[in-house]
């Protein structure tokens, strides 16, 4: 499908917002940091960055610096904690990260976020088994009520903090 087809069929998408997700796309595309930074709403530029960052993680889990690396980890506990649950981050996705993200939300200012998730580390097994296997019920509630906590944006909008922050570090996206 052409780059200019895609959207084509969805009814309640306007020519304006068709326009600006194939222009996100392209940019995404072609990995043009300096468009990205053009991007006006800051949900189409926290979508397309971590789009990029997907894309350079999956080529090379290695490849990311350490700037790129906390927005990366920010973006998807969010993104977890929004469509599944903060241990689907912590135990299933990137186990080898709970501790780092604790870290990455700190440095983009979500300090509310990152102490939750610093609880929530805490709660889980030493040895990396799976949560639920071991956990008694106080500590399901626990969690429960963590990622509730999480969940409710306690730091406010994070793609705020994304944009800000990697506005402070421009020059290492």
């Amino acid at each position: 499908m052409e780059d200019d087809e895609k959207y084509i069929g969805l009814s309640w998408l306007t020519d304006e917002m068709r326009n600006q997700l194939i222009f996100r796309d392209k940019i995404v595309k072609e990995q043009n940091i300096d468009e990205l930074f053009k991007l006006k709403d800051n949900s189409d530029f926290s979508i397309a960055l971590h789009e990029i960052l997907i894309n350079k993680y999956e080529h090379d889990s290695t490849s990311l610096n350490e700037i790129q690396l906390n927005l990366f980890l920010c973006i998807h506990i969010e993104n977890a904690g929004q469509a599944d649950s903060i241990l689907s981050f912590l135990q299933e996705f990137f186990p080898q990260y709970s501790t780092k993200v604790i870290n990455s939300l700190n440095e983009i200012g979500a300090v509310k976020s990152s102490e939750i998730i610093r609880q929530a580390v805490e709660i889980l097994p030493k040895d990396g088994s799976w949560f639920f296997e071991t956990a008694d019920e106080n500590k399901q509630e626990q969690i429960a009520k963590l990622d509730r906590d999480f969940s409710n944006y306690p730091d406010g909008k994070m793609t705020d903090l994304y944009r800000k922050y990697a506005e402070n570090n421009r020059n290492n996206i």
